[in-house]
């Protein structure tokens, strides 16, 4: 498999989250106004499109990289899965005791609150295994 260059992929991921942002800016808030369930559904559920298309084209580079570029990057996820995933459960019991009263729209943290968790487990990680500062 040919591996994508720094270049080509953080371009796809400019692109795409211009998309997204877009999306947020110019649909969203249409979906209040929405009366039909199936639109209002759709609308709803469009800006999950390009956030699928960030992990697709983050799983391509994985897969692309050799041995020690995959092994960091699995490493820092499962750190930010680890890290998430506490935070979540202690969480929820905080809101079960009705210490912490949250909406369902809490939610929307979860992905950017991964991501934060895994760019800087993988700052670290390529420190330390390169000694380089070049992620």
């Amino acid at each position: 498999m040919a591996r994508i260059s720094k270049g080509k992929y953080n371009l796809q991921l400019l692109v795409i989250m211009a998309v997204y942002v877009v999306l947020m800016l110019f649909e969203w808030p249409l979906v209040a106004k929405t009366e039909g369930l199936a639109l209002r559904t759709l609308l709803a559920l469009l800006p999950a499109l390009p956030v699928v298309a960030v992990i697709v084209l983050a799983a391509r580079m994985v897969m692309r990289g050799d041995e020690l570029e995959q092994r960091m990057h699995l490493i820092a996820l499962s750190v930010a899965m680890g890290v998430v995933s506490v935070a979540s459960i202690i969480g929820a019991f905080l809101a079960i005791a009705r210490i912490w009263v949250v909406g369902g729209d809490v939610l929307i943290w979860v992905f950017p609150a991964l991501c934060l968790v895994y760019g800087a487990t993988r700052i670290v990680l390529v420190r330390r295994m390169t000694g380089a500062w070049n992620c």
